[in-house]
């Protein structure tokens, strides 16, 4: 289920409002015995993270629905979250599991000892979770909480990404957006597909902005460019995924800056953009590459939607 973007939270007796976590999206499942995380796009994730794979031994049976985040001095931290992301059974992922440990943040439960819960209300399945958080002691579990702004006001505070809220007695929609779930970012961040990148003439496959576009329901369009964030990691990441073609993926894109050369590329790559805001002519301002989402599908790639 996904929430809606909003830019205030809903206020009253018929919500319930959590913390929006800076981290990946993931379904845990765990059934006879057979442990497996999945991304949002539906990819299994499980070699990834050994260490949620040892801790969910201990379950008997749980679907469970929520962010596997790093932290770092105590807070979400999607930059050290990407460290993780790609590296699968390997000396490094042996490293970095102690170095940058991750944690599974729950949030819903959609099925326990063999039931499925996603018709259930809100409040029943929240009930569900606590309970599973005490019996399976070690598991973090998203809190929830009943003033809007008061959750708001402490998650600002705390630097995190925003809050989400959802409302009481609501079932639980698998793969729909709803706005029975409402997010509100504090930092405005989004998916946008890579259409291409732009590379000073002095070194052709370096790429000093990556040209955005953003999925609408008539095809791709023109997001802007984003060079701020690019490091060699990401670079080589980038060069590692994305594919060449020889003619623009979409008709009408702006040139690159005098002395840049426009490289196209096959638009199935998403990356995570933070900005200040919209222009008047609908390109990003003040963009900053955060990470690539290897867990989000090109056409779910709607900017900040």
């Amino acid at each position: 289920m996904l929430a809606t973007t909003v830019t205030a939270l809903p206020s009253g007796p018929g919500w319930a409002y959590e913390f929006k976590w800076d981290g990946v999206r993931a379904l845990l499942d765990v059934t006879d015995d057979r442990i497996r995380i999945r991304s949002r796009a539906g990819n299994d994730v499980t070699d990834g993270y050994p260490e949620l794979v040892t801790q969910a031994r201990g379950i008997d049976d749980a679907l469970l629905d929520g962010e596997i985040v790093a932290f770092d001095d105590g807070r979400p931290s999607f930059g050290r979250l990407q460290l993780r992301m790609h590296v699968r059974g390997s000396t490094e992922l042996r490293r970095l599991v102690e170095q940058v440990p991750v944690t599974y943040v729950a949030f819903d439960v959609l099925r326990r000892f063999g039931v499925d819960l996603t018709a259930r209300p809100y409040e029943e399945r929240r009930a569900t979770l606590e309970r599973f958080a005490e019996e399976h002691p070690g598991w973090t579990v998203s809190p929830s909480f009943d003033d809007g702004g008061a959750t708001e006001q402490v998650a600002r505070s705390h630097g995190l990404e925003g809050v989400v809220a959802k409302r009481l007695g609501s079932p639980y929609r698998a793969g729909r957006r709803h706005d029975d779930w409402r997010k509100l970012r504090f930092l405005r961040s989004g998916e946008f597909v890579v259409l291409g990148w732009d590379a000073a003439r002095e070194h052709p496959r370096t790429p000093s902005a990556l040209v955005l576009g953003m999925a609408t329901d008539t095809g791709w369009r023109y997001a802007g460019r984003v060079g701020s964030g690019l490091s060699a990691r990401v670079v080589a990441a980038l060069h590692e995924r994305l594919v060449d073609r020889a003619t623009p993926p979409l008709a009408g894109l702006p040139a690159p800056q005098r002395g840049r050369v426009p490289h196209w590329v096959e638009p199935t790559v998403v990356v995570d953009v933070g900005f200040s805001m919209w222009t008047s002519d609908g390109v990003l301002r003040q963009p900053v590459f955060r990470g690539i989402r290897s867990d989000k599908r090109p056409e779910e790639a709607h900017g900040d939607a």
